[in-house]
């Protein structure tokens, strides 16, 4: 007597993928810890914005013998404080990944939606504007402490202190992404933190002060590394474009790492 198998082949349509990102909304808002992380990071970029526009207005005020004192633009001070908080930025990514797998709920999103391409693109789609615009009001927030902190030795030039909002927006977004990316990989929230502050913080930093030249090319090409070339504009050893296209390169890899994962392991 044989048995017969049956192969049920799942399929993405666009009615589940927008009950994706409406459930993905939904938990986003719904959570905590969500408004935690915002909260303690408005704070902390806050008080680190005052804190660059202290020590701006003080260098400037008493300059060494062959320095002039040229106005710090807020927009760059708001870059500075960004690069400390942006694990922070992670950890808001992260826990929309993490916090599923510690508390089991993963099951009842992979019952909802069964098409595993779903859940990945629904997360990265609720995501990337919530990330766009948590970097640019992190920037905001940062900017205007240090220009209120720096008094006369502040540069509000508009053009430019949008251009830096708009940079770092787009920094938070990839970064964020490809942190959620592998969450789904490393599945736990101190794994995933870990990773994601050496590879954003501390690598690239570290391989950065190097005088080796293929450290200071390896550093470039980490995600943290491309991200300070991109933001600060530097043209050594790539230009703001190459950096931003790594960034890019990171972050789908992230992702599409972490969808492969979660269609070959169970929940």
């Amino acid at each position: 007597m044989s048995t017969a198998t049956i192969t049920v082949h799942q399929r993405s349509t666009a009615a589940g993928l927008r009950g994706s990102v409406a459930a993905e909304w939904t938990k986003l808002w719904s959570v905590r810890s969500t408004w935690l992380n915002l909260v303690g990071a408005v704070l902390l970029t806050g008080l680190l914005g005052l804190q660059l526009g202290f020590s701006a207005a003080y260098e400037r005020d008493n300059p060494a013998p062959d320095q002039v004192g040229v106005p710090a633009e807020v927009g760059g001070m708001a870059i500075g404080a960004l690069m400390i908080v942006q694990v922070v930025i992670a950890a808001f990514a992260m826990v929309t990944v993490t916090s599923e797998y510690a508390t089991g709920s993963i099951r009842s999103t992979l019952q909802w939606t069964p098409v595993r391409r779903d859940v990945v693109l629904g997360k990265a789609l609720v995501l990337a504007p919530v990330l766009f615009l948590y970097g640019a009001l992190l920037g905001l927030v940062a900017a205007v402490g240090a220009g209120l902190a720096a008094g006369r030795w502040a540069d509000w030039t508009a053009s430019a202190l949008v251009m830096d909002l708009l940079q770092i927006g787009v920094y938070a977004m990839l970064a964020g992404l490809f942190t959620a990316g592998i969450a789904f990989l490393i599945r736990n929230t101190a794994g995933t933190l870990t990773a994601a502050f050496l590879l954003l913080l501390v690598v690239p930093m570290m391989l950065g002060q190097s005088s080796i030249r293929a450290l200071q090319w390896l550093a470039a090409l980490l995600p943290g590394g491309a991200g300070n070339g991109f933001l600060s504009g530097a043209t050594d050893p790539m230009s703001p474009t190459l950096s931003l296209v790594v960034l890019v390169v990171w972050a789908v890899a992230g992702l599409a790492v972490g969808l492969r994962v979660l269609r070959r392991r169970d929940a």
